[in-house]
């Protein structure tokens, strides 16, 4: 615990972030025509993909900074290199999201597969709070799993909300997977954005 205890501003940093980009989702879902079943799913894909980049894209600019601070700090030998950092502080930053997904998936298998009446409506605002959680996955979860007819039966319904936790609990480790190659980027000092800034950062940190 360690890495959390330093870094602590830094994860929470990137969960604020996560909190700003879900409530910026909200607010383009609101926006949208919904005369249009078909269009409206379009365009909630197309929003889900803008919002995840710009989710990506503020985790890059997070973890990347980190790691050229440390990259200064390696090279004076004032702390010994820790490969894996980046992965660590964005888990403790999606905790949450995998926690919820995870909670979802198993109390929707218990219901799906087992037929436990009680477990449904656990399985149903788990669902729902994982849902708003990580709003601006929705898009394009709703997109790439296929949606259950009008007139499925229950299960049906069931299953499809099934799947679509699983991939709320799978775009989550990109994301994780993300903050440690940016981190590993930052040491390395390589740049894949031009609005990166054009120095070295400052280590302001005490010895």
């Amino acid at each position: 615990m360690r890495i959390l205890k330093e870094h602590f501003y830094d994860v929470v940093k990137l969960y604020i972030n996560q909190v700003g980009i879900t409530i910026f989702s909200f607010f383009l879902y609101t926006a949208l025509p919904t005369e249009n079943d078909s269009l409206f799913t379009t365009l909630r894909v197309i929003v889900s993909v803008f919002s995840i980049l710009f989710y990506f894209a503020l985790i890059h600019n997070v973890l990347w900074e980190i790691g050229a601070k440390d990259r200064i700090r390696i090279d004076s030998n004032r702390c010994e290199p820790q490969p894996i950092k980046g992965l660590f502080l964005s888990l403790f930053a999606n905790a949450p999201n995998l926690i919820l997904a995870l909670t979802a998936i198993i109390f929707g298998i218990i219901y799906v597969c087992g037929g436990v009446a009680w477990a449904s409506p656990v399985f149903v605002v788990v669902f729902i709070i994982v849902k708003i959680h990580a709003a601006m996955y929705m898009g394009v979860v709703q997109g790439v799993t296929p949606a259950a007819p009008a007139d499925a039966l229950d299960i049906a319904v069931y299953t499809d909300a099934l799947m679509e936790s699983v991939w709320f609990f799978v775009l989550p480790l990109v994301a994780i997977g993300l903050a440690q190659l940016s981190y590993w980027l930052g040491t390395k000092e390589i740049k894949i954005f031009g609005f990166m800034s054009s120095g070295k950062p400052k280590d302001n940190s005490k010895k």
